[in-house]
């Protein structure tokens, strides 16, 4: 068993002591911004009840266990938007505890945690990153719907393939200038990944890279770019490493186009055998005709696969609508890949217009779905735990419509991953060539009054492996009616219904009603 602890780390561009805002105000605040927000830092400590009644805790139809569940979770929001170190930290602990069954309890953390310190004022920054949260250890095993709160979801369900996985990255920055010539930027980045419960999926890797730039390059500019990275997994083989350098060219011949190509020469170990050293290189574009559109397209060649990036977005005052697809290589766990992924993604890209600055923007998002009783990370698209290089090709599709009261949110999302090389993979990968999974959602939310809304959400997730009994498919329905009662007290009620087809199908209904003081 795993028991290493991870520390709630720092953090940086967008966060989360948002209900200090929505609740009324945030504590030790410093001036005043766009919209009463303030600007300076914020704390704003919080605690959450819920009860959970559900058919399944187990989820097993050949022996249901109907049980009451009590989650406490106290919780604490951090900004800081101002000064030399600014971002975000959102932690939650959760304390389950189950009745009428003889479950064992237990303790579930969450953390979203980023941030910017600037050391040395604008010559050394350090920017750092955490998360703890829940990951599937196989994309064919049993998977559930996790419970909505208005502060986010948690898996109170007992599901031995749902594991807390904590990955902490720090990543150190110097940038300057090679007098009237060149500019330069030389970042480091150290990352850390641990799974409870588990060895599969823990890592850790290092790298660095050194980037010169044209100073005031004009119409056209050239750049060198050198890069390393070291990658390891707990318990596997050697590791694996990429070295690259090349030199490009950026060419601006209007404010809205960007086009960039490159070439260089790149030595890495992805195919297994030993190194291999190659040609690299590729092109770019990017068009952004007004704020509101971009089109970008990226191509990069790869002795062990060529990589792209398509993206489409555009928004208008009440709709934003998305569309990706991206191939790359990854290192180890697979999570959502590329563009916009959960509720929270959506409506920071909808509300560009209402307020530009990063910070203040994260807070009005979070107020909103906390009104509309919306889950920042519901519609996130499933993943695995893995170890090795593998391929991830991704297409999404994104589409939310904002009204007066209402607002309807659409997400599609195709992950194919495919392993690289043979026998050098663990987990799914080990034993199927490729893994496939697909995740709809559809959330519609309508705002009865200024203190009561509704909302609705429709979800399946997917996964085929290349054997029929690397299969499985959830579907389920969640309802949710949320209520402000006290300034600083809201409530949710919800029910939920969910259909699991797969080595043990099972379905399982529940209700839940939760209470969130702030303080």
């Amino acid at each position: 068993m795993n028991r290493r602890r991870a520390e709630p780390g720092p953090a940086a561009i967008a966060a989360a002591a948002l209900l200090a805002i929505a609740a009324g105000g945030a504590q030790a605040q410093q001036g005043e911004g766009a919209g009463g927000v303030s600007r300076g830092w914020a704390l704003q400590p919080r605690v959450s009840l819920m009860q959970t009644w559900t058919d399944n805790l187990r989820l097993d139809d050949r022996n249901k266990d109907a049980a009451l569940i009590t989650t406490l979770a106290p919780g604490i929001s951090l900004l800081s938007n101002a000064g030399a170190v600014r971002g975000s930290l959102d932690y939650s602990l959760y304390g389950i505890a189950y009745l009428k069954s003889d479950a064992p309890s237990q303790l579930q953390n969450s953390l979203a945690a980023n941030l910017r310190a600037e050391v040395i004022g604008d010559t050394l920054f350090v920017d750092a990153r955490a998360n703890i949260g829940q990951q599937s250890g196989s994309a064919f095993g049993l998977q559930s719907t996790p419970t909505l709160g208005s502060r986010g979801a948690v898996s109170n369900l007992v599901n031995a393939n749902q594991h807390e996985t904590r990955t902490l990255a720090v990543s150190p920055l110097l940038r300057g200038f090679l007098g009237p010539v060149a500019s330069y930027e030389l970042r480091g980045d150290a990352t850390r990944t641990a799974v409870r419960g588990a060895t599969l999926g823990d890592s850790h890797g290092t790298g660095g890279s050194l980037r010169v730039s044209q100073r005031d390059p004009g119409v056209a500019g050239w750049w060198l770019l050198a890069s390393t990275q070291r990658h390891k997994s707990a318990g596997g083989r050697s590791g694996n490493r990429n070295d690259f350098a090349k030199a490009g060219l950026n060419y601006r011949p209007d404010v809205d186009w960007l086009f960039t190509a490159s070439v260089g020469q790149e030595r890495n170990d992805y195919l297994g055998g030993g190194s291999q050293d190659g040609v690299t290189g590729g092109m770019s574009v990017q068009w952004t005709p007004s704020p509101r559109t971009s089109l970008g397209a990226d191509w990069q060649h790869h002795d062990y696969g060529d990589s792209h990036a398509l993206s489409v977005q555009h928004r208008t005052a009440r709709s934003v609508w998305h569309l990706s697809d991206t191939r790359n290589i990854t290192l180890g766990n697979i999570g959502a890949a590329g563009g916009v992924r959960s509720n929270y993604d959506q409506f920071y890209q909808l509300f560009a217009s209402l307020e530009p600055d990063p910070v203040q923007r994260d807070l009005l998002v979070r107020a909103y779905l906390q009104s509309q009783g919306l889950s920042p990370d519901a519609s996130v698209a499933g993943g695995f735990l893995s170890a090795g290089p593998s391929q991830v090709h991704s297409q999404m599709l994104g589409v939310t419509l904002q009204g007066v009261r209402s607002s309807l949110s659409l997400q599609a999302i195709r992950t194919v991953t495919s392993r690289l090389g043979e026998n050098l993979n663990q987990g799914d990968l080990a034993n199927t060539s490729r893994v496939e999974q697909r995740s709809y959602s559809l959330t519609a939310s309508h705002q009865l009054t200024p203190l009561w809304g509704l909302s609705l959400t429709a979800a399946r997730q997917q996964s085929a492996g290349d054997l029929a009994s690397q299969a499985m498919t959830l579907t389920s329905w969640t309802a949710n009616c949320n209520a402000r009662l006290a300034p600083r007290l809201n409530a949710q009620l919800g029910a939920r219904h969910s259909r699991f087809e797969g080595t043990a199908p099972y379905t399982e209904n529940a209700v839940y009603a939760s209470l969130t003081q702030q303080f």
